[in-house]
């Protein structure tokens, strides 16, 4: 008899937040069907769940070996800041131009729309980067392609399901690294562990975390208030909110 087993947040048990109570509050992103109505999203074992009935019980568990992406901090009219910035085993932002830099990475992967399957972060990281400025109808607007979670164990189940589902449909075509890339924006505190952990159960190096604070499993920038040391070649995006949220509400630069 063949086991169907569902996929659990295999780390969220050493979440730091995890026997803290937390204040709920509906997210803001729903699915939404063509006509505007919202849907109600299942559960995400009971989608895990489904998915095996259909492809089967988890292939074995390989973890290739992740290739850095160049870590020259330059950046081009064409190139991805979080590619730019990234690496396959996370990064981190410290110092006064950190959460600029984060700010303007997270601008410029919602308006890639060619280069980024989907950006997922927490309202509490939102709010640190842009305040009230970032609003619902903003949010909405943006949706499915952002996904604002509650907190990062929910972001930690929210990738592990898209984990599982990449590992059992494997039969795409494109090459892994010509596959958009997820970006993730997080900040990990004493639960550094768990994340990077979950970064290394991706079986591609297409999720991209950048990271608020110290990092111990990467690279950590220093980040001034005019950018990182040494400056970029070419002109680095460090918008303050207002400039971030007028080009993700007019979709120009």
């Amino acid at each position: 008899m063949t086991s169907i087993s569902v996929p659990t947040c295999k780390g969220c048990a050493r979440l730091t937040t995890r026997n803290t109570p937390q204040p709920r509050r509906p997210r803001i992103f729903t699915a939404a069907s063509n006509n505007g109505h919202h849907t109600i999203r299942p559960a995400l074992r009971t989608i895990a769940a489904k998915l095996r009935a259909i492809f089967g019980t988890r292939t074995k568990n390989t973890q290739p070996s992740r290739q850095a992406f160049p870590q020259d901090n330059t950046s081009d009219e064409t190139g991805l800041l979080a590619r730019t910035f990234g690496h396959p085993d996370g990064v981190g932002l410290i110092g006064p131009g950190a959460d600029a830099l984060l700010r303007g990475i997270f601008t410029d992967a919602l308006a890639s729309k060619a280069d980024v399957e989907q950006i997922i972060t927490t309202r509490t990281d939102l709010n640190r980067l842009f305040g009230d400025a970032f609003d619902e109808g903003l949010a909405s607007a943006h949706a499915p392609r952002l996904s604002i979670v509650e907190s990062l164990e929910d972001a930690i189940e929210h990738l592990e399901l898209q984990t599982e589902m990449t590992k059992m449909i494997s039969t795409t075509s494109a090459s892994p690294m010509d596959a958009p890339a997820i970006v993730w924006l997080a900040t990990p505190g004493p639960d550094a562990d768990v994340v990077h952990e979950t970064l290394r159960h991706r079986p591609d190096e297409n999720l991209l975390a950048l990271l608020s604070g110290p990092w111990p499993y990467g690279p950590t920038h220093l980040i001034e208030e005019t950018g990182p040391r040494p400056l970029p070649n070419s002109p680095l995006l460090l918008p303050s909110p207002q400039e971030a949220i007028k080009r993700l509400s007019t979709g120009h630069p």
